[in-house]
């Protein structure tokens, strides 16, 4: 644990004192530096070079209420378009990588690159994957909307409220007359939300479970988790690896013909056997 702890202090102080090295002209890559841990922007940064260089645009329609709508092929998959619907602020793929994965695709970004989009839109940013993920997270707050249906929206705020905070904290640096400013603007803050009039609610993961799938569950729900299974055997007999097949294969002594002692025959059919029945 504790080299576990220690690596991810080393990572945190990598991400947060030095920049990776961009390879596209794109403003938008500039800006995930500052967004993205390390290894997460590198993957983002393949991603980026592939829609610069391996996307054909075979069809793009007009402008209808902020959406542009893409039909993109990849070089890399063949007969198959990939339909893309584009917004300033918004980007929507077939390949459904962005849901799976959490990271966007090459297809989105070609459709972003083409109409102009110079920022990487936050819609298409996820916490857990940010340098700020551990300054603050849903499950830290209980204080959240009561709208089940809204709760994407504030998870986006959450993470761009906690981005823009660290980065007002990093402007301070250590300067203490601009580190008193930035708390008495907290404490202001404070203030001012106590006098908001409202009921606040709890947020549960049935909450969450909606938020994710769409709809509330209604009814009780009788749905019980799964025994346990251990999938490598029980105490006295386990799968065994290849490794451990060969080691064993190794340790065992192998059969000898009786009459030569060679290892790739046996004594019924020694080439000794059969002249001696000769004679």
């Amino acid at each position: 644990m504790d080299k576990q702890r220690n690596e991810t202090v080393r990572l945190d102080h990598e991400s947060k004192s030095s920049l990776p090295t961009t390879l596209s002209k794109w403003f938008i890559e500039d800006d995930a530096t500052t967004l993205y841990t390390r290894t997460i922007f590198y993957k983002i940064q393949e991603e980026i070079l592939a829609s610069c260089l391996e996307m054909q645009i075979k069809r793009m329609s007009e402008e209808v209420d902020g959406v542009t709508h893409f039909e993109i092929r990849d070089v890399r998959v063949k007969d198959k378009l990939f339909k893309v619907f584009v917004s300033m602020d918004h980007a929507v793929c077939s390949c459904k990588k962005f849901v799976m994965c959490g990271i966007v695709c090459r297809h989105a970004f070609c459709g972003l690159k083409q109409i102009g989009v110079t920022k990487f839109p936050r819609s298409l940013v996820l916490n857990r994957w940010m340098q700020t993920a551990d300054s603050g997270t849903l499950s830290n707050l209980d204080v959240v909307t009561s709208d089940y249906f809204k709760m994407e929206q504030v998870s986006l705020k959450l993470a761009i409220i906690w981005f823009d905070f660290c980065q007002a904290v990093d402007k301070a640096g250590v300067e203490m007359d601009r580190l008193e400013h930035v708390h008495n603007t907290i404490k202001k803050l404070n203030t001012e939300l106590d006098a908001y009039d409202g009921s606040i609610v709890g947020f549960t993961k049935k909450d969450h479970i909606a938020a994710m799938v769409g709809q509330q569950p209604e009814g009780e729900v009788n749905i019980l988790p799964p025994n346990i299974c251990k999938n490598k055997g029980n105490y006295f007999k386990w799968l065994m690896s290849d490794r451990e097949k060969a080691i064993n294969k190794s340790k065992k002594r192998s059969r000898k013909c009786a009459l030569c002692r060679a290892t790739t025959h046996d004594a019924t059919r020694c080439i000794k056997r059969k002249k001696a029945s000769v004679e």
